[in-house]
């Protein structure tokens, strides 16, 4: 049996002492715009408040490359800029009752901060967009006030002994950054070129494009209650796009990628070439596909499709302090499965946790690593499901109720701070092969009596290739047209198998999954007609 392994990149920076806020201009910035807001921030009004909590978070961008050719030729060279964006946060009233938590319309006014523009990246730049940004979202933010209360009193919610803003214990992380080298992108160029190239071998294809894409991100929290983090982020990444019509004259596409845990072209001279030609075979088999036909049934969930899946219970369990909202009487979306630890969500084949301080699988460095949440507390490792049971959820300094704690887990997502999760891990207790899922998988369409069932990579929509096969004999055959239709977190109950080979897909690692009952539907899309001429 195979056990799920974590690899160590070659992206290795080095935590300095905790507790030490970092002396750079990001920093410097940040706290000296606070320490003016805190101190001289107010209203003319009466009834006006002034802050009593603030938090930026800068994301830097440390500039990067982008190469790409479509079939062998090049395409212009895309350089990422040096420049900063950032999160600004103020709050209002007091810890018990504040200015956030409360949505004004969920239709037209979503629940999020003041976005700011982009900053030039120097300590004046930011300092002038850090305060055009604080001024906005402190007139806004008063008048969330006044509506939260009204609504409060509305509702007799102003006796509630629950804070709206719980204290907490801040924390610190910090770690060095220290940008790693460039690669030589006309190496890179002349490697996409070449492997672009590659789909004019393939009458079909109208377009192959590849993309060599290298960027590194540095992030800078700071909140008035004293919690702070610094960490840094590389990432480079293959991308393969291609544009292929099919024998029924459909107009499909087919996309892949791989990440790099080393930047050097030669390294991944074989890898690239290894993947490229199982894309071309993939284009190959999705040109012969047939158009599939309605289907109910067992279904194997494989490399995106798994990760996918998985979201079901991610979005279950997020959000699970609701807003307070003038459009709906309940948040719509608060998660679903909010109320519900202690009871059954999911089938006992699997436990699921979710690890801030995970920092790599396979070589590749994972974006949600947090060793500090978004309000400055100490992130916690949690178990999410054991033994089919929900144990846990993410908890932020606004979710806490009466002798409970933040648990570390609110981030800023195109909103303030709300409960979230980070790298979650699907870890079978017993793992099957890929052999032994299949064999599984067709022994239940024979107890069933179905003809053929499914195997689904991805849920990419219409245009997906899936793969049928035969109960009789194990036979596959490629089809498209299909694409995976009313899910709901019911389905979490009906996993029969995980396999024992893990991959990631956006912030979940998970193995295959055996899922015993999916719908798939065909849509009702017609071909689009051919070139009047052919591809020269």
């Amino acid at each position: 049996m195979k056990k799920l392994l974590f690899f160590v990149a070659l992206f290795i920076t080095m935590p300095v002492a905790a507790g030490q806020l970092p002396d750079n201009m990001y920093f410097r910035a940040m706290q000296d715009e606070m320490k003016r807001t805190v101190k001289e921030l107010r209203t003319k009004e009466k009834d006006g408040q002034k802050p009593f909590y603030v938090a930026y978070k800068l994301t830097r961008d440390l500039g990067g490359y982008s190469v790409s050719a479509s079939m062998g030729s090049p395409l212009p060279v895309f350089s990422f800029g040096n420049f900063v964006l950032a999160d600004v946060l103020v709050d209002v009233g007091s810890r018990q009752h504040d200015s956030l938590g409360f949505d004004r319309n969920s239709r037209w006014e979503p629940y999020a901060p003041t976005n700011t523009s982009i900053m030039p990246n120097g300590y004046d730049g930011i300092r002038q967009g850090l305060w055009g940004a604080t001024n906005t979202e402190f007139v806004k933010v008063n008048e969330v006030y006044k509506e939260k209360q009204a609504y409060k009193r509305k509702k007799n919610l102003l006796n509630e002994k629950t804070p709206d803003f719980a204290p907490a214990a801040q924390s610190s992380y910090v770690e060095e950054l220290n940008p790693l080298p460039y690669p030589d992108m006309q190496v890179w160029q002349e490697v996409v070129n070449k492997l672009s190239s590659q789909g004019k071998d393939l009458p079909y294809v109208e377009k192959l494009e590849v993309v060599a894409q290298f960027y590194q991100t540095g992030t800078y929290y700071l909140n008035s209650d004293g919690g702070f983090y610094q960490t840094f982020y590389p990432a480079g990444n293959v991308f393969w796009n291609a544009v292929l019509r099919t024998k029924n004259g459909y107009k499909d596409t087919e996309r892949e990628w791989l990440p790099l845990s080393s930047w050097n072209a030669t390294d991944n001279e074989k890898r690239l070439q290894e993947k490229t030609d199982k894309f071309l075979e993939k284009i190959k088999q999705h040109y012969q596909a047939q158009k599939g036909t309605a289907y109910l049934g067992p279904v194997l969930f494989t490399k995106d499709a798994a990760g996918s899946f998985m979201g079901l219970l991610v979005r279950g369990v997020e959000k699970n302090k609701p807003l307070l909202s003038a459009a709906f009487e309940d948040d719509p979306e608060a998660g679903e499965l909010r109320n519900k630890v202690g009871m059954r969500v999911m089938s006992m084949v699997a436990d699921v946790y979710d690890r801030p301080h995970l920092r790599e699988f396979k070589g590749r460095r994972l974006p949600n690593f947090a060793p500090v949440d978004d309000e400055g507390v100490a992130t916690q490792d949690l178990t999410l499901v054991s033994g089919g049971k929900l144990v846990q959820l993410p908890s932020s300094r606004r979710s806490v109720k009466k002798g409970e704690k933040s648990n570390g887990h609110a981030f800023f997502l195109n909103s303030y701070p709300r409960e979230r999760l980070t790298t979650v891990v699907v870890e079978p207790k017993n793992p099957l092969s890929e052999k032994e899922l299949e064999a599984k998988l067709l022994a239940r369409c024979k107890e069933l009596e179905l003809d053929y069932c499914y195997i689904v990579p991805n849920m990419g929509g219409t245009g997906t290739m899936v793969q049928r096969i035969y109960t009789a004999d194990g036979r596959k055959e490629p089809v498209t047209g299909l694409e995976v239709s009313n899910l709901t977190t019911r389905a979490l109950r009906d996993i029969l198998a995980a396999g024992d080979e893990s991959d990631v897909y956006s912030n979940v690692i998970t193995p295959a999954l055996l899922v015993d009952e999916i719908e798939l539907l065909p849509s009702d899309r017609r071909p689009d007609r051919k070139p009047f001429i052919a591809r020269p």
